[in-house]
């Protein structure tokens, strides 16, 4: 674990970040534009479980290594990913075609987009049809990416291209910034914002806070199995399982991070003294899809499964407490559990301290509006930065925040000096109540505002 205590050791600067790009994506000429046409190049992509092999890929039928956990149909055959770099667009829109060339069971080859809009954030990702075709995004974006599934042998992929069309609705000059696809948060959980008077009235400029629903958490385990993303599982591990893919980040990234605070409740019943509890959160990316089902994102008012269920109400949990679905997941597995998130081991054990599975309160990050955006970061480029009360060594640690989590910088407070990944200094950032992590740890944050005297807990 990485804080000011780092101060001992020798300054050393990160000259690889691979997450670090999704701050400002930078575009990679690997699409060749034809007759509007972006044609995407097979060798550029970031694969997992995927070959090249004579200009198509197709499923590595060499890899080993079982997946992190029992997330798909059982019987149904491995798959692999390919996900192809962004790329700009000359107008903004939010719509695109999508096309696919494949051959053998077509079927076996799906797709999905997303888009990155003016104020710096990506969309959630958005199934293309079977086959290919149009997709519509939530906002207005000026890069698109797209990323593609190969499911078993009997298929592989010869070509993607893709196409802006003509937007649906009005979107925003270049440097204009949106308000959409953040999370209005009107219904169920938290995260309505506060919105400045029609008549101009000089109340502050708060974002809208990130849509927030309780959970029940169980353990991941696998260690060295693979995620859905391509992350290899470790020992101590820090990132999420959602049961979406449309909140699944890209390997090694943290466009997608959760903030997961413990309750004290254990168990599925929910036993334990919560009234005198001191939740523990730590700040995750999401790497992998689950527990239980894959197209599930309850987060969402407009869910792609299920729709008939409460937003922020997992169809795990409806099944095991109600019945809901004859009690059986999308698979038709018997729920044992009303998990809506998995932790890896060390975000379990070390991050929130969870002696067994629990419920936990979990903010979407993405779905609210960032002040400041940064990104964690460590020299290790695994261990976490541990996240205190105060912008001090002597504060008690609170929580942790894993390497590539991307978290909101509230303000900027002076506290003891640090050294970590970005040099030394003594400005700490302040990424949720009575959450502090040393400046030189993240990547990005500097533009916030100054912490208010008063704002941090007392000096212990």
């Amino acid at each position: 674990m990485s804080d000011d205590r780092c101060e001992r050791t020798t300054v050393r600067t990160l000259t690889v970040l691979g997450a670090a790009a999704l701050l400002l994506p930078t575009a990679v000429p690997v699409a060749h534009a034809e007759d509007g046409w972006l044609r995407q190049d097979l060798e550029s992509a970031d694969r997992v479980g995927l070959v090249l092999d004579d200009g198509a890929l197709r499923l590595d039928e060499e890899r080993t290594g079982a997946p992190a956990a029992p997330r798909r149909e059982p019987g149904r055959a491995r798959s692999g990913l390919a996900t192809f770099p962004e790329q700009p667009l000359e107008e903004a829109t939010d719509v695109l075609d999508v096309r696919l060339q494949a051959d053998g069971r077509t079927e076996d080859v799906t797709a999905e987009a997303r888009g990155t809009r003016a104020d710096g954030m990506w969309t959630e990702w958005y199934p293309v049809p079977d086959g290919g075709g149009r997709v519509v995004l939530d906002a207005g974006v000026f890069q698109v990416q797209v990323r593609v599934a190969v499911d078993g042998t009997d298929a592989v992929l010869d070509g993607v291209r893709l196409r802006p069309l003509e937007p649906l609705d009005a979107v925003p000059e270049d440097g204009e910034g949106s308000d959409e696809g953040a999370g209005d948060g009107s219904e169920e959980g938290t995260g309505e914002g506060n919105e400045e008077e029609a008549d101009g009235g000089d109340l502050p400029d708060v974002p809208d806070a990130p849509y927030s629903a309780r959970l029940f958490a169980t353990r991941i385990g696998l260690v060295g199995g693979t995620t859905a993303n391509g992350h290899t599982v470790r020992p101590d591990d820090h990132f999420v399982a959602l049961p979406s893919r449309r909140g699944l980040a890209t390997r090694g990234g943290g466009e997608y991070t959760v903030r997961v605070c413990s309750t004290g409740a254990l168990g599925p019943e929910g036993k334990g003294d919560t009234e005198n509890h001191e939740p523990r959160c730590a700040y995750l990316p999401v790497w992998d899809v689950g527990p239980w089902n894959i197209t599930d994102d309850h987060w969402n008012a407009d869910r792609q499964s299920w729709r008939d269920l409460d937003r922020g109400r997992p169809q795990a949990q409806a099944a095991y407490a109600e019945g809901y679905n004859d009690g059986l997941d999308g698979f038709g597995r018997r729920v044992a559990n009303p998990a809506g998130i998995d932790l890896a081991d060390g975000a379990f054990r070390h991050g929130l301290q969870l002696p067994t599975n629990g419920w936990v309160e979990v903010d979407y990050l993405w779905t609210g509006e960032y002040r400041a955006r940064a990104e964690i970061a460590t020299s290790t480029r695994s261990d976490p930065v541990i996240v205190r009360g105060g912008p001090g060594l002597e504060f008690d640690s609170v929580g942790l925040a894993a390497h590539a989590a991307n978290v909101d910088v509230e303000c900027r407070a002076d506290g003891d000096s640090a050294t970590g990944p970005f040099g030394t200094g003594a400005t700490w950032y302040r990424i949720g109540e009575g959450h502090y992590v040393p400046a030189v740890f993240a990547d990005g944050g500097a533009q916030a505002p100054e912490c208010e005297p008063g704002t941090a807990l007392p000096q212990p």
